[in-house]
């Protein structure tokens, strides 16, 4: 029963790492292997019930509350009674947050199962593939003319928050291997992951790659070796000043005109109407503390815009989120949903400080920045992506770093 047990985790991991690997290749196998993944972790609990303890809850209990929240939410405002309501977004995510929980739960319980070294090289073999086969793809579509490259997302900025957290994921898993060639090639893939994530055209992840490449290698090596820093941060700076004119430039002054267009009274672009979506979020909030429907929160905004019509633009993305991840859920779930959120990030960070977890902080950084500006717990991709992630986390020792 033993061998069994040994089995049925090994094959968890591995289901985990391949459908990390395949997020932005298909994201329909990533979604088979995900689920798959998930009822192996459910086997392995069943037959491995009597080592179950609450000691590897501390990351599964937060992403498991969001979900039940999702749930909740879905079934006291928008479950009515011909059935599932047309938006089901949030029971979707629900769903998978909360099987995902059981994923992080297993995978963390049972870690005994497999060895850190053996688990580093799958961890390395994983995140390898999955960044040479997207990077590949975003460079086949760069060449083949595509404007902004999406890889097996048909959303550019999906794909680049995604991508980011993958090319880090690798580089994390090269650090752990403490040789210089996997520091020199570490080097190698934050330069060639930055030129794609400037081929994605989202300003986000332009920004926030670096700042968080930049926070998680000085938090892995604890100290600054000035030698192979200067010797990237040259590098970089040869490819931002190559890119500056043609990918750079005008995203620096599309983002001033949008800014100085909404000050104008004018929020008909991608900032001015994300401006517009944030200040009628945080009024639905304020009138709504426990909560409402999406057809309620429509209803309202459209009252509230007749008298600001200034803020018009945020009608255009009212029946699909408010490209924030507070403000979305206060503007919905009212008091109780950003209290959970503050619970779940908060948690998250405290676990990835207090184990020296690189690759948890990391990903929870990544998805804390990006939810700024989107909303990626909606997302089916983006959701199944960060819960592998995040599962796979728990296995990283805490001499790992």
């Amino acid at each position: 029963m033993e061998k069994v047990r040994l089995r049925i985790y090994q094959l968890t991991l591995a289901l985990t790492l391949i459908s990390l690997a395949l997020v932005l290749v298909s994201s329909g196998k990533q979604r088979e292997f995900f689920y798959i993944a998930v009822y192996a972790s459910i086997i392995g609990l069943m037959c491995d019930y009597k080592g179950i303890t609450l000691r590897s809850f501390s990351i599964a209990l937060p992403i498991l509350l969001i979900g039940l929240l999702n749930v909740v939410w879905y079934f006291t405002y928008e479950y009515h009674n011909e059935g599932l309501n047309f938006y089901s977004d949030y029971l979707g995510a629900g769903k998978k947050l909360i099987l995902g929980s059981v994923l992080v739960f297993y995978i963390d319980s049972f870690r005994h199962y497999v060895s850190s070294r053996y688990f580093q090289r799958w961890l390395l073999l994983a995140t390898g593939t999955g960044f040479v086969l997207a990077t590949g793809f975003a460079f086949w579509q760069a060449m083949h003319g595509m404007g902004r490259v999406e890889m097996g997302i048909n959303r550019a900025t999906l794909s680049a928050y995604l991508y980011s957290m993958l090319s880090l994921a690798f580089v994390y898993s090269l650090f752990i291997q403490r040789t210089k060639i996997a520091y020199a090639l570490a080097g190698l893939v934050i330069i060639i992951a930055y030129a794609v994530v400037l081929l994605t055209g989202t300003r986000a992840a332009m920004g926030l790659y670096l700042v968080v490449t930049l926070l998680v290698t000085l938090f892995h090596f604890r100290k600054i070796h000035l030698k192979p820093i200067i010797m990237l941060l040259c590098v970089l700076a040869g490819l931002i000043a190559l890119s500056y004119k043609p990918l750079i430039a005008p995203k620096i002054a599309q983002t001033q005109t949008e800014i100085t267009r909404f000050q104008d009274g004018q929020d008909a672009t991608s900032l001015g109407a994300r401006f517009s979506m944030w200040t009628v979020g945080i009024a639905n909030g304020l009138n709504h503390p426990l909560g409402q429907s999406m057809e309620e929160r429509g209803k309202w905004t459209s009252e509230y815009v007749k008298k600001h019509p200034h803020l018009a633009s945020s009608m255009i993305f009212m029946n699909v989120h408010l490209h924030n991840e507070f403000i979305e859920k206060y503007s919905l779930q009212g008091i109780p949903g950003i209290i959970l959120l503050m619970f779940f990030f908060v948690s998250l960070l405290w676990q990835g400080l207090k184990h020296q977890n690189g690759l948890l902080l990391t990903a929870t950084l990544l998805l804390l920045g990006y939810g700024l500006t989107d909303v990626i717990l909606l997302s089916s991709e983006g959701v199944i992506f960060f819960i592998t992630v995040f599962a796979l986390s728990s296995r990283i020792e805490k001499n790992s770093s």
